[in-house]
């Protein structure tokens, strides 16, 4: 998640995962053609990387959703809208329900080998804002890096002013 704007009458948020929309468009591509290529030769083979081709674009249309949150004085509210293949939503809330923004972490942790490799930690992050004392993600998904931090920073920082 990027700041778009910052002004004193309006704050905008948003994240587009390009990255991740590019890297699931080119194994789906991949997995097609491969299918197409084999299925003549190899039905069973081709069937398979159609099968794989398939549960990419599942994972296309489950993860790939452009978030965009608007922060707006003016019309004293929040609206968060989320883009997907499926279609767009929009939530709003009233901006004096809005008492702070802090970062939601996900420690993930491998499990030792045996063959002596240790385990290993990462985290990864969103932000999620405080509506009336309950917490609302702006993302389902979380990401690695200081991006959510930033942000949620940026949130309380204006909320203040």
């Amino acid at each position: 998640m990027r700041i778009v704007t910052n002004t004193p009458s309006q704050l905008v948020l948003e994240d587009r995962p390009w990255l991740l929309g590019s890297i699931l468009a080119i194994v789906i591509l991949f997995f097609a053609l491969l299918a197409l290529a084999t299925g003549a030769e190899n039905l069973w083979l081709g069937l398979g990387m159609g099968l794989a081709a398939a549960l990419f674009g599942v994972a296309f249309v489950a993860f790939v959703r452009r978030v965009i949150v608007i922060f707006d004085r003016g019309a004293g509210a929040v609206v968060v809208r989320t883009a997907s293949l499926l279609g767009q939503t929009e939530q709003t809330h009233r901006l004096s329900d809005i008492t702070g923004a802090s970062v939601e972490t996900v420690v993930n942790r491998s499990t030792p080998t045996n063959s002596g490799r240790l385990a290993s930690t990462s985290e990864t992050h969103r932000v999620v804002l405080q509506v009336n004392s309950q917490a609302v993600p702006l993302t389902q998904v979380f990401s690695a890096g200081q991006s959510a931090a930033s942000c949620a920073a940026a949130i309380n920082h204006w909320l203040a002013a």
